[in-house]
């Protein structure tokens, strides 16, 4: 399995739970919602959400979405999924509290599981 992780508030996961699906302002922005490997989601998180402290992480795996999951880089180095259409409470494996210290935002101590840092994870 190849996991994917995606950083939203406690009140979008709380909809998110509700409703069934996850259609962030990205998704009609820029047309996919952003997400990232478990290596990559603590500095994404800390230069985007800084100022946020009740986050919470799911856990996606890929292969449940059902939609194009592709991975591209703006900057010709780091590639991020991008999920093509609304993120759909099927492919959530498993939600993380995500908080920060005075460090930054850490990967939960679960997520660092042998289960989930296979190498397509990381």
């Amino acid at each position: 399995m190849s996991y994917i992780v995606h950083a939203l508030s406690r009140a979008d996961w709380e909809t998110f739970s509700e409703q069934g699906e996850h259609r962030p302002r990205s998704l009609d922005e820029e047309g996919f919602v952003h997400c990232s490997k478990l290596g990559q989601i603590g500095l994404v998180a800390d230069y985007n959400h800084a100022d946020e402290d009740e986050l919470v992480l799911a856990l996606l795996d890929e292969s449940r979405l059902n939609l194009p999951v592709r991975y591209e880089s703006e900057d010709g180095e780091s590639a991020f999924p991008h999920v093509y259409g609304p993120l759909s409470l099927d492919a959530v494996v498993e939600t993380f509290p995500f908080e920060q210290d005075e460090t930054g935002f850490r990967l939960p101590e679960q997520l660092l599981n042998e289960r989930f840092t296979s190498p397509e994870s990381e």
